[in-house]
């Protein structure tokens, strides 16, 4: 799939999977990518309730790692280690965008937050 960046570019990614998940009884879900199959790494773009307020306004990342978050045949998705793109600290970063697929209509209250 394409996903748009900050620069007007579009990039290709591939879906590789999507994680389900309950936030307060809520059923929730996010996809995953990859830039090539052969990658261990999956990226987690999501904007949730908190962006604009809490969090940085176009979204957070999650990047996972198969030898870091893939324990006995599981991804973890551990919302604690969520990171605020680059372009969030300068505009000379270009971040690929959220997917509208990756919005959330609850509030993910860990991860990185909003610097002034």
């Amino acid at each position: 799939m394409k996903i748009e960046d900050t620069g007007g570019n579009l990039r290709e990614f591939l879906k590789w999977g999507k994680f389900t998940f309950n936030v307060n009884g809520k059923t929730c879900f996010l996809n995953a990518y990859k830039s090539e199959e052969a990658e261990t790494r999956l990226f987690i773009p999501f904007k949730d309730a908190t962006n604009g307020k809490e969090t940085y306004g176009a979204g957070r990342y999650l990047d996972l790692y198969e030898e870091r978050d893939y324990i006995e045949d599981r991804w973890i998705l551990d919302f604690n280690i969520a990171t605020n793109p680059w372009c969030a600290y300068s505009h000379n970063y270009v971040c690929p965008l959220i997917p509208f697929e990756n919005i959330l209509n609850v509030e993910i209250k860990t991860g990185e937050k909003k610097y002034k």
